[in-house]
């Protein structure tokens, strides 16, 4: 291991303190311990008291993971991204994100399952996919769960879009569309495609809607 020299020490909040080694962000420590371990500006820091801290940090992600999975389910790229915003270091959330995850705690097959089954009842699987892949779901897992999901339940997105133009224009249940202009038709099929539908969809949900159309 090259040297760590400590280059910055800066105030993170009211209790932490975030150091710097090698001028890179490396953790953030809490102001006792810093006292503690005698970190200062300018001081190589040993290595049993760098591997001390990362035992330490390494508990502390971990607790954190597991607390934050108390609450709510959680993509495994997006509970790399939460640890991170604390400050931990990605040796400590490496293996707090292994620990998690060998316990099951996270699951991203199990996570898109659930996020399809929770969302599709209003949301089009363009807007669902784009969703789990800004998380970090793997492409292969969303369409896999995507191809099966859709496959089950083929009217979902035409039962969706015809419940967003009823809604748009304030269409009782039993009520069909009368009349709609040149202009009208394509402001509701601009909303309709911006909602994630495709064309077809739209163009089939408006067959059943639109009286003579």
């Amino acid at each position: 291991m090259s040297e760590l020299t400590i280059t910055s020490i800066k105030e993170l909040n009211k209790k932490k303190l975030l150091i710097s080694i090698n001028y890179e962000e490396a953790f953030a420590l809490y102001k006792g311990e810093v006292r503690r371990l005698h970190i200062k500006e300018g001081i190589v820091l040993p290595e049993s008291v760098y591997e001390e801290i990362i035992a330490t940090l390494t508990k502390r992600a971990t607790l954190r993971a597991m607390s934050l999975l108390t609450s709510k389910d959680y993509a495994r790229q997006e509970l790399i991204d939460k640890l991170a915003k604390s400050r931990y270091p990605k040796e400590s959330i490496k293996k707090a994100v292994a620990y998690v995850e060998s316990y099951g705690y996270i699951d991203d097959y199990r996570y898109a399952y659930n996020y399809f089954n929770f969302k599709a009842a209003n949301k089009s699987k363009k807007i669902i996919e784009m969703k789990l892949m800004q998380k970090g779901i793997d492409s292969n897992i969303i369409k896999e769960i995507s191809d099966e999901f859709y496959e089950d339940n083929q009217d979902c997105e035409l039962n969706q879009s015809i419940k967003l133009i009823r809604k748009k224009l304030k269409l009782a249940e039993d009520e069909y569309i009368e009349n709609l202009d040149f202009k009208e038709k394509n402001k509701l099929m601009a909303y309709l495609f911006r909602k994630g539908y495709s064309m077809d969809i739209i163009n089939k949900a408006l067959d059943g809607l639109i009286k003579d159309y």
